[in-house]
């Protein structure tokens, strides 16, 4: 392992406030009784190693041992002051080695049962049969091939390695030894503990043998690093094995193609977002009055073209209240199904009934009594009216909580299927958002795949990152993407006129003597249009005409004054709105010069399972 990987380990470790060295006998109840490492070094550099591991489970029952080697290493930056090899393993790449796993065997020759996997840089002997347990002392011979482990130094060869890896439990003795090919005249050093530590084990050589010992007990997690040098000429030693280790900066060039490019993904990034809407997010609308002609003549509304809104003194066409509600916002919400509950009210399908409320701290209150079957109503009135009363003629508004979600949203369908029905858009709204948030996904997807694909084939990553802003743009835009028809555009143009209105009241105020609960009637549409408030202060002073238009439908706590009665009924609504949409929630350097244990290459470890 490099020093920068384990210097990262170390910062790390500290940062969160914990000691960096594991503890000195991890609780893992086994041990490794003998570990003895051989290496046969080809005159090629090719490596033939046998190791043979003996544990001693005790008592405990496991199916066996795993071992792991570590085939992709990062390279680190040079060691201060330590000799450098021939072959540079620069910062930003990793360092490979090959491991072919020969065999698997017990001491006597007889084979383990095994598997061998590969992943993420490492290879991993897994030993041992799931179905059968193994206790007391077990001995593992593991032999493989090793190539791209050496470094060619100008005055000498050297396998620095890390050769025993890190082992979750202690280490009694461990023996290794490197035979290198005849003629060659070794030297050697051994490190052992630590990540980083300088503590020597026993080494020793002759003529082409280097042998190396412990002089204590290894404890959990500590290691042996070896160092082995021999003449130049002795082995040939290829150059390391290298993988260009990906990192953010290299997948820009900066240059002026990849600028150029992010511009021209930006510019179609734009006319893409742009057609879209301007083709399909334009309402659709009459040249002219429709109704001075048998065949009036469609086209896209204009960009810039002004709604001629003439104030309207009844709802257009007997529209309801939810019906103006999703032609002004496109939307089929809550607060439709709110105002078309007290439209019912005031047309007699219902009676709202204002409760005291129940000690200092509790809650306002209402029941809902059902006056009349929902005979002449239109789906969604009947959807609502029935669904409210399913379980019997009165209900309290909190019993409903929790129990009204799904009911809601099927009154929802029903307020876009008779827009549908009226032809009022091209598209149910719903779909229509759905359908463009898809597209909004997609570019966003698209412009962020494609950035990673440029940049790693050609490090231009900046070039189609142009298409994210217009993704993001076309996900805000999608809002908006619901489009009306001419005949829907031109039944906007009415119930805006209404709303004038209605938010406008206080300059008709005289002719309200003149038209008979009119306060009643036209209030469930003050609260699709947000005018409540705006509504009762026209009626300001004219309690006792107002009281006459809402008894029949409205019980309330005291006395009534508009003013009270407007802030009642904003209750009601908001309590309504919460009421019935409440869901319940679900539960590199020579070895020889600036050495350390882990410091060379290879490495890895086991366990057992």
């Amino acid at each position: 392992m490099k020093r920068t990987f384990l210097l990262v380990l170390l910062v790390a470790a500290f940062a969160i406030g914990i000691s960096p060295r594991p503890a000195a006998h991890a609780d893992e109840g086994w041990t490794i009784t003998q570990l003895a490492i051989e290496y046969n070094v080809a005159k090629d550099g090719t490596i033939t190693a046998t190791e043979t591991i003996r544990a001693d489970f005790g008592s405990l029952q496991k199916h066996g041992i795993f071992r792991y080697f570590y085939e992709r290493v990062p390279c680190g930056d040079p060691i201060a002051g330590a000799q450098q090899p021939l072959y540079d393993c620069p910062s930003g790449y990793n360092r490979e080695y090959s491991y072919d796993i020969t065999s698997v065997t017990r001491l006597d020759g007889s084979k383990w049962k095994h598997e061998v996997s590969r992943e993420a840089g490492k290879v991993t002997v897994k030993i041992g049969d799931a179905d059968i347990f193994v206790s007391g002392p077990q001995d593992y011979v593991i032999s493989y091939t090793l190539r791209g482990a050496l470094d060619a130094y100008d005055d000498h060869g050297e396998l620095y390695w890390d050769a025993s890896g890190e082992w979750p439990v202690p280490i009694e003795t461990f023996a290794i030894s490197v035979k290198l090919p005849a003629g060659a005249e070794a030297y050697a050093i051994c490190y052992q503990g630590y990540a980083d530590s300088d503590e020597q084990c026993l080494a020793s050589t002759a003529a082409n043998v280097a042998t190396f010992a412990g002089n204590r007990e290894l404890s959990s997690f500590e290691q042996v690093t070896i160092a082995v040098g021999w003449q130049p000429g002795v082995v040939e030693i290829p150059a390391p094995m290298l993988e260009d280790r990906l990192t953010i900066g290299d997948l820009f060039t900066l240059d002026v193609i990849e600028w150029g490019g992010l511009v021209l993904s930006l510019i179609a990034g734009v006319v893409l977002v742009g057609s879209a809407w301007w083709t399909h997010g334009r309402d659709r609308s009459y040249t002219s009055m429709y109704y001075l002609t048998n065949n009036p003549e469609e086209h896209t509304r204009p960009l810039f073209a002004r709604q001629d809104v003439v104030v309207e003194y009844l709802p257009p066409e007997d529209l309801r209240p939810a019906q103006m509600g999703v032609l002004l916002d496109e939307r089929a919400d809550t607060l439709d199904v709110t105002a078309t509950i007290v439209d019912l009210a005031v047309r007699g399908y219902l009676h709202i009934t204002e409760l005291p409320k129940k000690g200092w701290f509790g809650s306002n209150d209402w029941k809902l009594t059902k006056k009349q079957e929902a005979n002449g109503l239109n789906a969604f009135e009947k959807k609502v009216l029935n669904s409210l009363f399913e379980t019997g003629d009165e209900v309290e508004l909190s019993d409903l909580r929790y129990k009204f979600a799904a009911d809601l949203a099927k009154a929802k369908e029903l307020i876009y299927g008779d827009a549908m029905q009226r032809k009022w858009f091209s598209m149910k709204p719903e779909s229509a958002r759905g359908m463009w948030v898809i597209v909004a996904i997609s570019l966003l997807a698209f412009g962020a795949g494609f950035a990673v694909f440029a940049g790693l084939l050609f490090h231009r990553a900046l070039m189609p990152l142009g298409l994210v802003p217009a993704g993001l743009t076309m996900l805000v835009l999608s809002r908006s993407m619901a489009r009306r028809t001419a005949a829907g555009s031109e039944m906007l143009r009415r119930v805006l006129g209404f709303r004038l209105y209605i938010a406008t009241a206080e300059k008709h105020r005289q002719e309200f003597n003149e038209r008979e609960n009119i306060f009643a009637r036209y209030l469930p549409f003050a609260i699709v249009f947000g005018c409540v408030s705006k509504w009762a202060k026209a009626f300001e002073g004219l309690d006792d005409q107002v009281s006459q238009s809402t008894s029949s439908w409205y019980s309330g706590t005291g006395a009534f004054r508009v003013a009270a009665f407007s802030s009642g009924l904003q209750g009601f609504s908001s309590s309504v709105s919460s009421t019935l949409s409440s869901t319940r929630s679900s539960s590199g350097g020579s070895g020889f010069s600036g050495g350390s244990s882990g410091g060379g290459g290879g490495g890895g470890g086991g366990g057992s399972w």
